[in-house]
């Protein structure tokens, strides 16, 4: 059942009594400007938490896309300083076609190493990915060397995980499709002396696989993956044997991200999906009262159709116009100003408010566009394209982005030609007898919907009950994040504002990530900014990037945090389950290298505790199958867990 936003599902309603009004708390507080982490100004594609310089504070590499890739060490008390040259002194290094990374100690060597993964030119070309050895003062490229460097993988995010009990983590490169018939390997299995390439041992059943994630471990290992195309929009794997089986455990639906997350403490890690519906053939974004961008699309539903958008503002206009597919699609004689129709002298230009209505001709061998205002500032924007424009080569698309600033508020905004479907809703999904049962309404997950992009979850007022955060994206209206809190007894409450980091403003919503990243044993969100709204670069990520918000609660709540070191396991724990029981509650965590979606968050574990202060019992289930106990240990500290030797 789809929920109007703000509204509470029906039987929400009948759970609680009646609909839950938001709460109103502040959690964060925004600390970008003091941090030094806000200078990047741009498209993101990602970013990872790794303490690279093995100080015990979460380190920060951010990928900036197609700009220079920055890392950031941590200075203690919320404060980095940018050390790029110092450890990635290459120019290779740092640039490329980068999307998603992650941090994770591949050759169990004490030290996180980094994998960049790239694109492959357009779909259709070759770009090395990057695996950086930390060397302990600097990253070093050895992906060719290790033969992980898989130029014609169309790269978009990546995830390390232990196969078959070896002690060793293996690679998984999530990848769309090449737009050619090649199929370049997704998973590198780790060899005592390098890594090689498997085909057999996870069996994708579709050629776009753009990332994965952990959905289990210890004893019931588990993945689960976005695919793309084929029929098909997820596959989760059982790892316990190789090949990996697939489990019929999962309703097809599609999904931005994935947090896994024991929201009961029942030991049980249900899955909660963001989602968004892809664009319409208009999208829209909002970076300030005054400005707009659209991002237009003709395809062949849609050719031949009335396509653009009205506005009102008062005074001239500035506009900026910048063509996407093709990228010479669009040339200086095919846009069109007001009644007289006269072409610009660049693609960022100037529109006297008495320019005259835009009179659209009929669609000629090129794409058009055409701008114009009538009396009152009433603005409209058109763009055409014919079906033999479309029929003339690959793709079968045409798209134009444009930026739209005026010096009074931009209101009445309107597409033409276009009906925008409502957004998709989260869904969350609880393990029941070997299925997955979606409880989404029951547990109120959506009564205000956004357009999800990236999820997280986290105990975020460190009460002992894990919360989400889900970091809006999309168009117009419907780039703000949510913060549900977790009442303890099955329900989740929105929080005003998202707890202080709402969303909205320049930028798109790309992915979020936690971190303790100030040692206050409250965690603290990444949230990055700079995608494209769905379907192109250029425009509506130019002004993104990233914004640290501290975690100011104070509740006087007690926490633990908890590193993980393998022996028989990798070095990093990934794929072993902790459970910590203090006060009669038992909380499961899942070591899954923090990795989702493009952002990995700090791999530390972290417990919140309420009032408690001391741990009654821990248990490790590790990779290996050993199982490990401690007991009688204090709150408020990070603890470091080696494996035992034995089992």
């Amino acid at each position: 059942m789809r929920l109007p936003t703000r509204l509470c599902a029906l039987t929400v309603a009948l759970l609680l009594g009646a609909c839950s009004r938001e709460v109103d708390r502040t959690l964060f507080k925004d600390v970008t400007a003091e941090s030094g982490l806000g200078h990047h100004v741009g498209m993101t594609h990602g970013a990872a938490w790794g303490d690279f310089a093995g100080d015990g504070r979460p380190g920060l590499y951010v990928t900036n896309h197609l700009k220079p890739a920055q890392l950031f060490r941590n200075e203690g008390n919320g404060r980095f300083v940018d050390v790029t040259r110092q450890w990635l002194p290459l120019p290779s290094d740092v640039g490329g076609d980068k999307h998603g990374a992650m941090w994770a100690d591949f050759d169990n060597a004490g030290r996180p190493d980094l994998v960049q993964i790239t694109g492959a030119t357009m779909g259709v070309g070759a770009e090395p990915k990057r695996l950086m050895h930390n060397r302990g003062d600097r990253l070093v490229d050895e992906a060719v060397a290790l033969g992980v460097d898989n130029p014609e993988g169309r790269g978009r995010s990546p995830l390390w995980l232990e196969l078959g009990r070896t002690g060793r983590l293996d690679l998984f490169q999530g990848a769309e499709a090449r737009f050619d018939a090649k199929t370049p390997p997704f998973l590198f299995r780790q060899q005592p002396n390098g890594f090689e390439a498997d085909t057999a041992d996870l069996a994708l059943a579709s050629r776009s696989a753009p990332f994965c994630v952990l959905a289990g471990g210890g004893t019931q290992p588990r993945l689960l993956c976005r695919l793309e195309g084929q029929g098909t929009a997820l596959q989760m794997f059982d790892l316990s044997h190789l090949p990996a089986a697939t489990l019929d455990a999962l309703p097809q639906t599609g999904f931005e991200d994935a947090a896994v997350a024991d929201l009961d403490n029942s030991g049980q890690f249900a899955i909660v999906m963001a989602r968004r519906n892809p664009p319409g053939a208009v999208a829209l974004g909002r970076p300030s009262p005054g400005e707009l961008v659209a991002d237009l699309q003709i395809d062949g539903k849609n050719v031949g159709a009335p396509l653009g958008l009205k506005f009102h503002a008062a005074g001239p206009l500035r506009v900026s116009v910048y063509p996407t597919t093709p990228r010479d699609g669009l040339s200086l004689g095919d846009i069109h100003i007001g009644s007289a129709g006269i072409h610009p002298a660049g693609f960022a230009f100037e529109v006297a408010p008495d320019a005259g209505a835009a009179a659209p001709g009929a669609p000629g061998e090129r794409a058009g566009l055409w701008i114009g205002s009538t009396a009152g500032g009433q603005w409209e924007l058109h763009f055409t394209a014919s079906r033999a424009a479309l029929d003339s080569g690959k793709p079968k698309t045409r798209n134009v982005q444009v930026a739209v600033a005026a010096a009074q508020p931009i209101d009445k905004l309107e597409a033409i030609g276009e009906q925008r479907a409502e957004e998709a809703p989260a869904r969350l999904f609880v393990p029941r007898e070997g299925k997955y049962v979606e409880e989404s309404e029951k547990r109120g997950l959506n009564q205000q919907i956004v357009a999800g992009a990236s999820v997280v979850a986290g105990d975020f007022d460190n009460d002992g009950h894990l919360d989400l955060f889900i970091l809006g994206s999309g168009e117009i209206g419907l780039q703000h994040n949510l913060l549900l809190l977790n009442d303890g007894k099955g329900a989740l409450r929105v929080v005003k504002d998202a707890g202080g980091a709402p969303g909205g403003g320049a930028g798109v919503g790309d992915c979020v990530a936690t971190a303790d990243f100030d040692g206050n044993g409250r965690l603290g969100l990444l949230v990055v900014r700079g995608a494209s709204m769905g379907r192109s670069l250029g425009l509506p990520s130019e002004r993104g990037g990233y914004r640290l918000y501290r975690n100011v609660v104070a509740n006087g709540n007690h926490w633990l945090e908890i590193d993980l070191e393998g022996t028989r396991s990798n070095r990093d724990g990934i794929g072993a389950v902790v459970r910590v029981t203090a006060n009669g509650v038992t909380q499961s965590r899942l070591q899954d290298g923090g990795q989702h979606n493009r952002c990995q968050n700090y791999a530390r574990l972290h417990f919140g505790l309420a009032q408690a202060t001391t741990i009654d019992k821990i248990t490790v289930q590790w990779p290996s199958g050993t199982v490990q106990q401690l007991n009688g240990v204090a709150a408020d500290r990070v603890l470091h867990i080696k494996e035992a030797a034995t089992p």
